[in-house]
C-alpha cells in the first residue's frame, strides 16, 4: 500500500498539501507527531540499535509541554524550547513555520530521514512537530531576555515571524545536543588541507583518515539533497568524544527551485576523488520510489517533499554516479571507492 501511495505522489496524481480540518486534541499541545520517525524499517541501512535508539528519543518529545522559549537563530528563525514531560526535562531546537523561513524547517526531517536510508549517522535526529498556537506562544512569554520594551525577545520574534495553519504551528523539531562544538572546515587553510586530502594524488596520513572520509560523505550528501549553505560558517558540528562529524543545519536543503549558489557545491564535488565505497553503492541501489518512501510525510496524506522536489533530487542522485563513474574510469574504482 505504501509503494502504490508514493507512486501516485510521483505521479502527481496526489495532493501535496490538504485543508487542514479542524480539530478537537484536548489538552495535550502536540497535535502530531510523525510515527515515520519511529519506524525502523524506513532506514534498513543503520544499526538496528542506533535507529531504535533516536525513535526512543524523538518519541520522548511527542507529547512534552513546551515550557520556555528562547531565540538562538542568527539568520533563521530557530528556538531553544525547554519542556517538561511525564520522565524528564527536555530541550530542543524547533524551527518553525515563518515568514522568514517559510517551509524550510521540512528540509531538516527530510536530511534526517534520507541520510538513515543511506546508512549516513551523520545527521542529527529530527521529527516533525506540531503544537497549538497559543501554548508555544506561552512557551515564549517566559523567556528572561527582554527587548527595549520590556517585552520578552522571543515573544516579539515569534509574533512577528511564526506562522500557523488555524492555530497550528508545523516545524522540524531537533533533540539539544549539549555543549555542541563546532569544526572550521570552511576556514580557508583547513579547507584547502582536507580538498587536497581528497584528491587521487593527495597526501593522506591515518590520523586523518576518519576526518576526510566523513567529509567526503558531506560532501555528497549535501550535493543529494541541494543544500547550498554548508559553507556559509558554523553548519558542521562535531562530536569530540567519538570524533563524529555533526551535518547539522540542513534547512537550505531541497529547495525547489535550486538556487545558483549551489553551482558551488557541485563545483566542490567534482574536485573530489575519494568516496566512500559502502555509500556509493547504496546510491545506486536508491531510486525515486524508495526516496520518496524514505522520506514520507509530514502528515498523513501529506508528503513531507513534492513530487517534483523528489525527481529532482533522484537527478541530482544520477548526477553524483555519472561524476564519479567518470572518475572510476579515468583513475580506477580502488582509487576512487577509496573509503569503505
Amino acid at each position: 500500500m505504501r509503494r502504490v501511495l508514493i507512486a501516485c505522489v510521483l505521479a502527481s496524481a496526489c495532493r501535496t498539501e490538504m485543508p487542514l480540518a479542524p480539530q478537537d486534541a484536548g489538552p495535550d499541545v502536540s497535535l502530531a507527531f510523525s510515527i515515520v520517525d519511529a519506524d525502523p524499517s524506513l532506514a534498513p541501512a543503520v544499526a538496528s540499535s542506533s535507529t531504535r535508539a533516536d525513535a526512543d528519543r524523538l518519541a520522548s518529545y511527542a507529547a512534552a509541554v513546551p515550557i520556555t522559549s528562547k531565540s538562538i537563530g542568527h539568520t533563521s528563525v530557530v528556538f531553544r524550547v525547554d519542556f517538561e514531560s511525564d520522565a524528564e526535562k527536555l530541550r530542543a531546537a524547533y524551527k518553525p513555520e515563518s515568514k522568514r523561513g517559510h517551509k524550510r524547517y521540512r528540509a531538516e526531517v527530510a536530511a534526517y530521514r534520507l541520510a538513515k536510508a543511506l546508512g549516513i549517522g551523520n545527521v542529527p535526529p529530527a521529527t516533525i512537530r506540531v503544537f497549538r498556537r497559543e501554548a508555544l506562544r506561552a512557551s515564549a512569554m517566559n523567556d528572561t531576555e527582554l527587548d527595549a520594551p520590556g517585552v520578552p525577545h522571543a515573544l516579539a520574534l515569534f509574533d512577528a515571524e511564526v506562522m500557523d495553519r488555524s492555530g497550528r504551528v508545523y516545524g522540524a523539531l531537533m533533540p539539544w545536543i549539549p555543549k555542541l562544538e563546532f569544526i572550521p572546515l570552511e576556514s580557508p587553510a583547513e579547507k584547502a588541507r582536507w580538498k587536497t586530502e581528497l584528491t587521487s594524488a593527495g597526501d593522506l596520513t591515518e590520523d586523518r583518515r576518519r576526518l576526510a572520509s566523513q567529509i567526503s560523505t558531506l560532501v555528497v550528501f549535501d550535493a543529494l539533497t541541494g543544500n547550498w549553505d554548508r559553507w556559509s560558517g558554523a553548519n558542521v558540528g562535531i562530536d569530540k568524544a567519538t570524533g563524529t562529524l555533526l551535518y547539522v543545519d540542513n534547512d537550505a536543503a531541497f529547495f525547489d527551485p535550486i538556487p545558483p549558489l549551489f553551482a558551488a557545491q557541485l563545483t566542490l564535488l567534482r574536485g573530489v576523488d575519494r568516496f566512500s565505497r559502502v555509500l556509493v553503492s547504496r546510491l545506486r541501489a536508491l531510486d525515486a520510489l524508495s526516496m520518496a518512501d524514505a522520506i514520507g510525510e509530514e502528515e498523513p496524506g501529506v508528503p513531507l517533499l513534492s513530487a517534483h522536489g523528489i525527481a529532482a533530487a533522484d537527478q541530482r542522485r544520477k548526477d553524483i554516479l555519472a561524476i564519479i563513474d567518470a572518475k572510476i574510469a579515468a583513475l580506477t574504482e580502488p582509487a576512487v571507492l577509496f573509503f569503505p
